[in-house]
Formats: C-alpha cells, sequence, structure tokens
C-alpha cells in the first residue's frame, strides 16, 4: 500500500472530517492527491515535506519519520507554509473545499507520513 493509499483509507475512516469524505472520495484520493501534487510546486510528498522543513518545521517533519511521538501541526500552519494559490489548486484537485484543506493536512498528514516511513525515509507510493 503507498502513502496515497494511506490517505485515503485514513479520510474514509472516522475523524472530524469523515462526513465530508465518502467512501467514494477515500478510493479516488490516492490517485487524485498524486496527480495533485505532480502538478504542484512541490512535485511530490517529499517535495511537500521538504516545503514544511524550508518553512521552519524541521521538527516536525522529523517526529512524523522517526518512530516517536508525531508532533501536530496546526491548520494555521498548514496555511502559512503552502501558498494561497496551491492550495486552491490542490483542493480542486482533490475536490476538497479550499477552506477545509488546511485542516484535512493537519489532521492526516503527520500519521500517513508516520505511516509511510517505517525506516525513517518516506517510501515512495507503489
Amino acid at each position: 500500500m503507498g502513502l496515497f493509499d494511506n490517505i485515503g483509507a485514513a479520510l474514509g475512516k472516522g475523524g472530524a472530517f469523515s462526513g465530508f469524505v465518502t467512501g467514494a472520495l477515500a478510493r479516488q484520493l490516492p490517485a487524485k492527491l498524486a496527480a495533485a501534487l505532480a502538478a504542484s510546486p512541490y512535485g511530490d510528498a517529499e517535495g511537500l515535506l521538504e516545503r514544511f522543513r524550508e518553512a521552519g518545521f524541521e521538527a516536525e517533519v522529523a517526529s512524523w519519520l522517526g518512530s516517536g511521538e508525531n508532533l501536530p501541526i496546526t491548520t494555521e500552519e498548514v496555511m502559512e507554509v503552502i501558498d494561497p494559490m496551491t492550495m486552491t489548486d490542490l483542493a480542486g484537485a482533490l475536490g476538497v473545499p479550499p477552506s477545509m484543506l488546511p485542516g484535512l493536512i493537519a489532521q492526516y498528514l503527520p500519521m500517513v507520513v508516520d505511516k509511510m516511513s517505517p525506516d525513517g525515509r518516506l517510501v515512495p507510493p507503489a
């Protein structure tokens, strides 16, 4: 199971946004997210993590990749890292309202990165 499969699975199982993210969206999310990141300035999930590092969230990213507890990131911090135009483009590609995407990223990115980095390195999607 690749990184984006885990995001789809996570979004389909509870959480604050589960009422919005239906089973159909959860099944489509991995391919949509991969395509959205590929078309973004980040290129892929590793590029997105690099952007978080550049914005001063090295400790958070390291915690997600490491074996310890994941440090949280807030919706506001996500909005500091990802510029509004890119956020709008990503939201459009994913089919979610732009106002919801920062919260989704804040809620799920730490968990997904943690699950997809068993050896401290991000495993590329299959």
